[in-house]
């Protein structure tokens, strides 16, 4: 009878195996714009990206971006291009960007695989700025 009641008990508890730790759903939908900072994403006034393809099937994307605030801001950015599945085929290192107080200006930038389907540019200020 204890036997029969122990074993009920480890039934129950399934042996002593913890239930695995599930990730949780984010809520917000991936980007293909992203700025590091608050500051930086108030600091500025971008476009709608435009995206094309040329005869070799690189893409080229070109982003309207300016400084909204009265003053120069230094800035970096980098992209990074994925091919149809979301796996990254591309990331180039930072390169600085200057944009000119409250003009116009714009990021042009182009894959180097012509299997590439999307892609993210991230925006941050450079390091000790």
């Amino acid at each position: 009878m204890r036997s029969l009641l122990l074993l009920s008990v480890l039934a129950l508890t399934g042996c002593g195996v913890n239930a695995p730790i599930q990730g949780r759903e984010d809520p917000y939908l991936p980007a293909q714009v992203h700025f590091d900072t608050e500051e930086l994403r108030r600091d500025t006034a971008i476009g709608q990206p435009v995206v094309n393809r040329d005869q070799f099937g690189l893409l080229h994307v070109m982003l309207p971006i300016r400084s909204a605030v009265n003053y120069q801001l230094h800035t970096q950015y980098r992209v990074t291009f994925f091919d149809q599945s979301h796996v990254t085929l591309d990331q180039q290192s930072w390169i600085d960007k200057t944009l000119t107080a409250n003009t116009p200006d714009q990021v042009d930038v182009n894959s180097v695989d012509n299997r590439a389907a999307d892609f993210q540019i991230d925006f941050r200020y450079p390091p000790g700025y």
